[in-house]
């Protein structure tokens, strides 16, 4: 795309999709990020700090937005491959000729690309190594012809709860005397869809309580309190508090 700006790059080890996710927000940024690694590509398109769009392709392989809608029994396998030869002899976008048809409701595309979107981002969650990079540009007609909108919050919490991973949690909480601290206001939790464990260890996140009290207190396992709070610092919900020595300031 011309006139693209390529303004963030980095190595998905030291920085995972979930905190570059985070930046965008809190940017507000609208553009395209490309994650790539040594057996996937995925390309999540981003409106004003929400994800808009998302595509995987591992091994030459794409999910398009046809299969979702046969697996979802949207549309029949034969009136599928007759929307698919117009869109190839006339250059048109599937979703546009499914409708046209009456094939499927704009409704229905919408659930199967909010489908696709939300599979590829949280297959990159999981990523260890890769190379990410971030350009701002417009988003491609594809992405506006049926607009969805994910709040990134919603699916860094989603993403974080299907990973499950301890090797994760560790990274990022490396030792149970690191306190945390809630950062959004009560607005801000209206709007994002927790689980009653994480609503329960928030409630305990006061700037004072290190994580071993945290994890005493909620009654939870070790992991699943762990998890919990993995989740929520992953969405950018709570942030560690800093603590400094006295010799700081010498």
């Amino acid at each position: 795309m011309g006139g693209d700006i390529s303004i963030l790059s980095g190595d998905i080890a030291y920085f995972r999709l979930p905190e570059v996710l985070q930046m965008l927000a809190f940017q507000r940024l609208t553009g395209r990020l490309i994650l790539i690694n040594d057996e996937m590509s995925v390309e999540i398109y981003l409106r004003d700090g929400h994800v808009a769009f998302a595509s995987g392709e591992k091994r030459g392989y794409r999910e398009q937005l046809g299969n979702i809608l046969f697996r979802m029994g949207k549309v029949k396998e034969d009136a599928l491959e007759r929307a698919l030869s117009r869109c190839a002899r006339e250059g048109r976008r599937l979703g546009q000729v499914l409708a046209e048809e009456g094939l499927v409701t704009p409704e229905d595309i919408k659930d199967a690309l909010y489908k696709q979107t939300e599979r590829s981002t949280y297959r990159a969650m999981a990523w260890g190594e890769g190379l990410f990079y971030f350009r701002l540009c417009e988003l491609p007609d594809f992405a506006n012809d049926f607009p969805i909108e994910l709040r990134v919050e919603d699916l860094i919490l989603e993403g974080v709860r299907r990973i499950g991973e301890s090797r994760l949690i560790l990274e990022k909480i490396p030792n149970e005397d690191i306190v945390f601290r809630m950062v959004y206001g009560q607005d801000e939790l209206n709007s994002v869809s927790l689980e009653a464990d994480e609503r329960l260890v928030l409630g305990l996140v006061n700037s004072r309580r290190a994580v071993k009290e945290i994890v005493a207190m909620s009654g939870l396992s070790r992991l699943g309190c762990l998890r919990a709070l993995y989740a929520l610092f992953s969405a950018g919900i709570i942030k560690k508090v800093e603590t400094f020595s006295r010799t700081n300031y010498l």
